[in-house]
């Protein structure tokens, strides 16, 4: 009955086109290893969940992990990493649209400014990380912002993660400028530095 139960789910989950998440123990770290497919090829990843956390896919192309405790505390609304899965036409431009450039003679990414005005105010409050995973390559980059309310600003971050022909990428908040022990990024790179492509 169980078994018969257990087909029924996985065929309506095919069929009804809502995304297949698995969880399994990684034998050498013990801890749990998050899987979902965006239903686009090349687009199933897995990570590692550091901080128990969830990963789900609601819509095609798009997946979320998240906790519902944060790494450190910090008064952003919530820690989450946004995936968005980027192939074919997307894939030449997922780069520059989230801010990195690949600098072919030094083989490492650079930071990309839309224009002259950004290329002048954005250096001083901008950083690139390079972020290799199991089997991905790719950058992280943060931007201060720069106007509103000082109390309220954030850093804003943006990443892309390279597999063959597909590439996963997301943006979102990893702090408030006035609360620096509330930072999320190193939580952020480790989590993008397990995200494994699943062939």
């Amino acid at each position: 009955m169980i078994k018969k139960r257990t087909m029924a789910v996985l065929f309506c989950m095919l069929q009804c086109g809502t995304s297949v998440v698995f969880a399994q123990q990684n034998a050498g770290t013990g801890r749990q290893v998050l899987s979902v497919d965006m239903g686009q090829p090349g687009c199933a990843i897995s990570v590692t969940d550091f901080y128990g956390g969830h990963l789900q896919s609601g819509m095609p192309k798009n997946a979320s992990y998240w906790t519902d405790v944060p790494p450190v505390h910090s008064t952003l609304d919530k820690f989450s990493i946004d995936f968005e899965c980027q192939v074919s036409q997307e894939l030449e431009n997922a780069a520059p649209n989230f801010g990195a450039r690949w600098d072919e003679r030094e083989s490492i990414w650079r930071l990309y400014y839309e224009d002259e005005n950004d290329k002048k105010i954005l250096p001083p409050v901008s950083q690139i990380y390079q972020i290799k995973s199991r089997n991905a390559v790719g950058f992280l980059r943060t931007t201060d912002q720069i106007n509103g309310d000082e109390a309220q600003r954030v850093r804003f971050y943006s990443f892309c993660l390279f597999h063959g022909k597909a590439a996963v990428c997301g943006t979102g908040q990893s702090m408030r400028l006035e609360e620096p022990k509330g930072d999320y990024l190193p939580a952020i790179v480790r989590i993008l530095r397990s995200v494994s492509f699943i062939d």
